[in-house]
């Protein structure tokens, strides 16, 4: 017997229209996100990151790697980091201009992120209503831990973790194709290429979806041989795409700080068990605040899933990957030494994990209000036996989004507070802003040098335009700042949390020039010479040596990546830093410039002078003359990198690492040219080739495979 065309229509629009009643309420509540305003949070880097990629792509180049030198005394943040979005959102801001493509790039892909979650359980094979369902609830999550899958990870009043929401777009598919694959037999190639993607967009979220490639694998114990060997095509498949990613990060990792401001803390380690237990039995996962709608459908679909675990494959995988993400959660205190299994899990932030359970819970989510939708219709139907399946249907649809509507109400009112929030913050930044703007040109105008308006540890976190703090600010406008201290930067960033303004030395040891302070502020130190007021805020200059200076060297230090901070806070502390004594640092194999004082007896002047230099960090180059009537060393006021290059008089010579974390070069005496040169990581063309020769056998290979077999039999 054939079933009604009006039914088949009904279940193959009718998810659509859930998903596309979600998608308008999102375009709706979320349009303030749209605005350019200074972003008061992590947003600002995004932004600045796009803004460098922008000036790259405009000048001919891809933007894939280079120094930039806005943060941490500059940083090779694209060959570290999760570039990606960066890298393609430059190119929109060659059109568009950075901050409305930055701005534009978060409203669209949060608001339109139901969609992901749609197709992604469609692939996943979870069905349409399922699938509709979890879109329908997937922007009402509020969880005590924050950071997850949650308006508040990315909006503007939030977190601003950018990266995050392209990777929260990328894992439904790369789950869906992955079980696909896995289970199927099928698209291995566009599986390891949403993978792959997925690792290139963020890393954390990249880590996931492989390591759930495992749990696909396993499901399904009467097959695993097969399945192991079909996740292990997909697996490599994904790195093997994702090269150009994967192999400087992992060349030149032990280059990449993990200081002891980010290890042992929360954001770092995660919150333990007992106290993520307790937000899971609380509600307070998906529903901080507010009645645990979200909570209890979660928990309606878990014991669904459990009830039919035998004989289905996806509720075993779901709940799999859903332990996973939780177990990850729970963080190093629970794990112990179990989580060394696990490769490079030593720079995992497993705090970020929530956002695993958020998603496993929303097509959990799905099993549960699909499974209330489908008793509705039942009910509706036994009561009333002349009723419609179309209006059953809508009945059903109806309650589902009654049921989900303190929810809802909560978000509209979050987002209605943001955009007033957002629409204050423009009429700051166009009264108070334009003032810190014209004190920022000036300062650019008179000459080099980072600029400087306290950071989040001091005075810096209450100075503000609107809600954004100074730094932030410094960041949005693009400036070679100090003071927006991160968790992981560049090799220096250690020694940016220990900069001290009340200490005349540390402005010329971190080359800050420029103070942007409060007009009823005191000077930071005597030897500040103000030189321009706009509004409430003075522009001060400090006297420094400038980006390059020859210096006196001091005993070596031994460092690695885990206590460089530690080790250069006693040097950073004393007097040497103010008689130009700056200690060698053996790293990572780079050997310590040998020194020049004994700490007995220190020169009154320095070994010799800077004759001339010209600056030009955005490119990564620097060129200096020098003068020395003695042995001593060069120093670039910028954080050392690995792929730091120096010539002295037209020969190479090794980079040297100097305190607090600098690039330098032991000279001789005499006149020496010298130029620092930051140095790309070579050979993106065949890591790319590599990638692009990957996903075509995947595409191919597999299917003459498959036709060779079937002619056998």
């Amino acid at each position: 017997m054939r079933t009604p065309r009006r039914s088949n229509a009904l279940h193959r629009y009718g998810p659509l229209v859930l998903v596309g009643i979600v998608v308008v309420f999102n375009l709706w509540v979320l349009r303030a996100e749209a605005t350019p305003v200074n972003n008061l949070n992590d947003g600002s880097v995004h932004r600045s990151m796009i803004a460098w990629a922008e000036r790259r792509w405009s000048a001919g180049d891809v933007p894939l790697d280079g120094w930039y030198p806005q943060l941490g005394l500059g940083s090779s943040r694209f060959h570290h980091y999760q570039s990606l979005p960066h890298v393609l959102t430059g190119l929109v801001s060659t059109v568009t201009g950075s901050e409305p493509a930055y701005s534009w790039s978060l409203y669209l892909l949060l608001a339109l992120w139901p969609i992901s979650v749609y197709l992604g359980g469609r692939m996943w094979g979870l069905g349409r209503w399922r699938s509709a369902c979890a879109a329908l609830a997937s922007p009402l999550i509020v969880s005590a831990p924050t950071l997850g899958y949650e308006w508040g990870s990315y909006a503007w009043r939030g977190y601003g973790t950018w990266t995050q929401v392209w990777g929260m777009w990328l894992l439904p598919f790369a789950w869906g194709l992955g079980f696909r694959a896995i289970s199927r037999g099928r698209s291995y190639a566009w599986a390891a290429l949403a993978i792959a993607l997925t690792i290139a967009v963020h890393l954390l979220t990249g880590y996931l979806a492989l390591l759930s490639l495992v749990i696909f694998a396993i499901v399904r114990p009467t097959k695993i041989v097969r399945r192991v060997a079909r996740g292990a095509l997909v697996g490599v498949g994904a790195l093997l795409i994702a090269a150009w990613v994967v192999v400087p990060l992992l060349l030149d990792r032990a280059y990449t700080i993990q200081d002891e401001f980010s290890r042992g803390k929360v954001y770092y380690d995660s919150f333990g068990a007992p106290q993520i237990l307790r937000w899971a039995a609380s509600g307070e996962l998906f529903d901080r605040n507010r009645f645990p709608v979200l909570s209890l459908l979660v928990a309606l679909g878990l014991l669904i899933c459990l009830w039919r675990l035998r004989r289905d494959e996806r509720g075993r995988a779901l709940l799999g990957v859903g332990v996973l993400s939780l177990v990850l959660f729970f963080g190093r205190e629970t794990l112990g030494d179990a989580l060394a299994l696990l490769p490079g899990s030593g720079d995992l932030f497993l705090r970020r994990y929530v956002f695993g359970v958020h998603l496993a819970g929303l097509y959990l989510l799905g099993y549960g209000l699909a499974s209330v939708g489908r008793s509705t219709i039942g009910l509706a139907r036994r009561r009333i036996r002349v009723l419609r399946p179309s209006v059953a249907v809508a009945i059903a649809s109806i309650v589902a989004i009654a049921a989900l509507s303190p929810a809802w109400i909560e978000r509209e009112r979050w987002a209605s507070q943001g955009a007033e929030w957002i629409h204050e913050q423009r009429a700051d930044d166009a009264t108070d802003g334009a003032d810190v703007v014209e004190l920022v040109r000036t300062a650019e105008r008179l000459g080099p040098g980072r600029i400087y308006g306290g950071m989040r540890s001091n005075w810096g976190s209450m100075y503000r335009v609107g809600q954004a703090p100074l730094y932030t600010v410094l960041t949005n406008l693009d400036v070679h700042g100090l003071g927006f201290t991160r968790p992981t930067w560049s090799l220096a960033s250690p020694a940016e949390y220990r900069f001290r303004d009340a200490s005349a030395s540390h402005y010329d040891v971190y080359d800050v020039r420029w103070v942007i302070a409060p007009a009823d502020r005191t000077p930071p130190v005597p030897e500040a010479e103000r030189v321009a007021t706009a509004g409430r805020h003075v522009l001060y200059r400090m006297p420094t040596d400038g980006v390059v200076d020859v210096v006196d060297i001091g005993e070596p230090i031994e460092a690695d990546r885990l206590d460089l901070g530690i080790k250069i806070a006693p040097w950073l502390s004393g007097d040497l830093p103010g008689r130009h004594v700056y200690p060698g640092i053996a790293f990572e194999g780079f050997e310590a410039a040998a020194p020049t004082v004994d700490g007995r007896e220190i020169p009154e002047i320095p070994p010799g002078t800077v004759a001339e230099f010209e600056e030009n960090l955005d490119e990564g180059v620097v060129t200096a003359t020098v003068d020395l009537t003695r042995r001593g060393a060069v120093l670039l006021k910028a954080s050392f990198d690995n792929r730091w290059t120096v010539t002295v008089d037209g020969n190479e010579a090794e980079p040297q690492m100097f305190a607090p974390g600098l690039v330098g070069r032991s000279l001789q005496p005499g006149r020496h040219e010298v130029v620092f040169a930051y140095a790309p990581f070579p050979r993106y063309d065949v890591l790319l080739l590599v990638g692009a020769i990957t996903f075509v056998g995947l595409l191919v290979m597999p299917r003459r495979l498959a036709r060779r077999s079937a002619r056998r039999r």
